[in-house]
């Protein structure tokens, strides 16, 4: 994959892919909640497993069912371990890289593959 654009873009190699989904807490979720209210719940999938918050306050779930309407929440199949704040970050487990990244990318950088886009230039990348 491409991770970046410009001079800071680098090439990476997948090594796992993980499960989808990525949104935030709609509001805050309690210590001992087994449900979680998120502001989007596509992507998400039952026996998924997730990370709710970051750093010291991260912790792993996995979903027991999803709930899209009236309001999103996924639940859990055990009680969150910590409390998170209104959006905080909830997401898959993305996918993982065999080797550290060399440059720093801002949130929101872009990740792509060299193949082409219908109606765009065919692009092409040359290894080293």
């Amino acid at each position: 994959i491409l991770i970046g654009a410009g001079a800071n873009q680098e090439t990476a190699v997948i090594a796992t892919v993980g499960t989808p989904g990525a949104t935030t807490t709609r509001t805050a979720a309690d210590a001992g909640a087994a449900a979680i209210p998120v502001s989007n719940a596509i992507g998400f999938s039952n026996g998924e497993t997730i990370t709710i918050g970051n750093g010291a306050d991260s912790e792993t779930a996995v979903v027991a069912t999803i709930h899209r309407f009236p309001a999103p929440e996924i639940v859990l199949n055990a009680p969150l371990a910590h409390a998170h704040a209104a959006d905080a970050q909830v997401a898959g487990t993305g996918i993982t890289i065999t080797a550290p990244l060399t440059h720093t990318h801002a949130a929101g950088a872009q990740v792509t593959d060299n193949l082409p886009t219908p109606g765009a230039r065919n692009q092409y990348h040359r290894g080293q």
